[in-house]
């Protein structure tokens, strides 16, 4: 089965520059468990191609994905400025990326979990 970037209608706000992967009838996530916290600053490249990995485990007999992608890594505390005037607060560094079958998620306790992720060019 080939790996599919799916993308929302573009009038829909909060899907825009995200894309949710699909391989034959699944759907993927990113969860904390396996990609650290705040997915919400995790990008997928544009130009990734997906692995396609063996489950261990609760994922025994099923496939996961893993592609490039980045993370930016800051260390800005709760007391830090809201907003940063021409410089991004933090860099991307490298990041390899796994998703999981979108319906296994609720069996691997508390953590952030997301279908819709960021995509961004090199």
């Amino acid at each position: 089965m080939q790996v599919h970037r799916v993308y929302g209608y573009p009038k829909v706000r909060n899907l825009a520059g995200k894309v949710a992967i699909e391989r034959g009838p699944l759907i993927y996530c990113l969860e904390e468990v396996d990609n650290g916290t705040e997915l919400h600053n995790v990008w997928l490249h544009a130009d990734s191609r997906f692995s396609l990995v063996d489950g261990t485990g609760l994922f025994k007999g099923k496939i996961l994905l893993q592609a490039d992608g980045a993370r930016l890594q800051h260390t800005q505390s709760e007391e830090a400025a809201l907003y940063h005037y021409d410089k991004l607060p933090g860099q991307l560094e490298p990041q390899r990326l796994t998703f999981i079958p979108w319906f296994s998620w609720a069996n691997r306790g508390d953590g952030e979990m997301r279908i819709w992720i960021n995509e961004r060019g090199r």
